[in-house]
């Protein structure tokens, strides 16, 4: 989790890709209007690799930091869902909220919202995890850890104030954008209609690894559902395991 980044890279070698990218340090002191009802996937899965948002158009990446990374994932993540780059530090973990408030780019504060990256310290540099689904009780963070795992899911409770990550010291959220999901609430029984059976998967998009394949006629117990890539997606928990499938695949009963 911790990011050595501004510790193993020469100030020549930082500004020179700053220069390539035309992200020059007045960029990121510009302050930034959020749009209102942005669309919101969440990533419940690793982005696969070549994705020029973790990969090629990446600085940290282009720097020889990219995933395993913390910050290489949430720089990429945010990228990811405003289609530009973002006005983020890129440097250590731990400078990531304060460098945000002190420039005044993007709205921060301590309530989780979708898409919001949290921002954690401690005396070994810090971590950034991003906000994927917010619920009654918990919040679903996406990480990736500095020499560790390229991507990994944490969970929170909604009440915790200091949200998932035991040893560091949570600092607040910011907030890149004003994302909503469409999602409803169903607490429904559906039952498996697809003959050659249904993708049980890691998260609501086709993108997303598949867990298992649930059987024709299975009975699910579906709480949530997401509108997400053209499909319908259920939450629901299928041989102990929880996950996602599209339920234009299943009859509500």
């Amino acid at each position: 989790m911790v990011n050595i980044f501004i510790r193993k890279i020469t100030f020549n070698k930082i500004l020179a890709v700053l220069i390539i990218l035309g992200i020059m340090s007045s960029l990121c002191i510009t302050a930034v209007n959020l749009n209102k009802n942005s669309n919101f996937s969440p990533r419940l899965s690793a982005p696969l690799y070549g994705n020029r948002f973790y990969y090629s158009d990446n600085i940290f990446y282009n720097c020889g930091y990219g995933i395993p990374n913390c910050t290489a994932y949430a720089w990429g993540r945010a990228y990811e869902l405003l289609g530009n780059r973002p006005n983020l530090c890129t440097g250590n973990a731990g400078r990531w909220y304060e460098y945000n408030k002190s420039n005044g780019i993007y709205r921060y504060g301590n309530a989780p919202r979708l898409g919001a990256i949290a921002c954690f310290d401690n005396e070994y540099g810090g971590h950034v995890a991003v906000v994927e689904q917010i619920t009654k009780d918990r919040i679903t963070f996406s990480n990736s850890a500095y020499q560790g795992k390229s991507f990994y899911l944490s969970y929170a409770n909604i009440n915790d104030s200091n949200p998932g990550q035991q040893g560091w010291d949570f600092q607040g959220y910011i907030y890149i954008d004003d994302f909503s999901q469409d999602e409803t609430t169903v607490n429904s029984m559906y039952i498996t209609k697809a003959e050659t059976g249904l993708n049980f998967r890691t998260g609501a998009t086709t993108n997303s690894s598949v867990i298992s394949t649930i059987p024709y006629n299975t009975k699910l117990y579906v709480t949530t559902v997401y509108k997400s890539g053209g499909y319908s997606w259920g939450y629901t928990r299928y041989n102990g395991i929880e996950g996602y499938c599209a339920i234009e695949y299943a009859e509500k009963i």
